[in-house]
């Protein structure tokens, strides 16, 4: 995991893991661990639908995010794409100032291809939506911005 863990330490806390994270100000690098990757973000007025809620775009987008970065969990150092992936919302995703928690999970990976899990919670811990995903690796190295 050396190309992506030296891709994660070069991130810094006012950085997006790529150009749509930095726009939508989801910074900083994602908590990693053997199991997948976390990711938080704190909502602003942009990030909202016109109901007053967190975008359901918004939502799935850190959840594909999420769960591309917990194919790292599989010791490879390749970039993935995704293939497919379904999304599910059990309820609205908070307001302006409301901390959103993204946690993805690797659930299998083969040769070519990682198998993806993840869910959103609220700061209250409440289960806001769940998605699940196939990534295909690809050679192309892992970089910063």
């Amino acid at each position: 995991m050396a190309d992506s863990a030296n891709f994660l330490a070069r991130l810094m806390a006012d950085q997006g893991i790529d150009p749509l994270m930095q726009h939508l100000e989801i910074l900083g690098a994602p908590q990693m661990s053997e199991q997948g990757a976390g990711l938080q973000v704190r909502l602003k007025d942009f990030h909202m639908n016109g109901g007053g809620s967190a975008h359901g775009g918004l939502i799935m987008t850190l959840m594909d995010v999420v769960m591309a970065c917990s194919t790292f969990a599989s010791g490879r150092d390749q970039h993935c794409v995704t293939v497919e992936t379904k999304s599910n919302f059990m309820r609205p995703g908070g307001q302006a100032g409301e901390v959103l928690n993204a946690q993805g999970f690797l659930r299998s990976s083969s040769r070519s291809l990682a198998f993806c899990d993840a869910e959103v919670r609220n700061a209250a811990g409440e289960l806001l939506a769940t998605a699940s995903g196939t990534f295909k690796y690809i050679k192309r190295p892992v970089s910063v911005l």
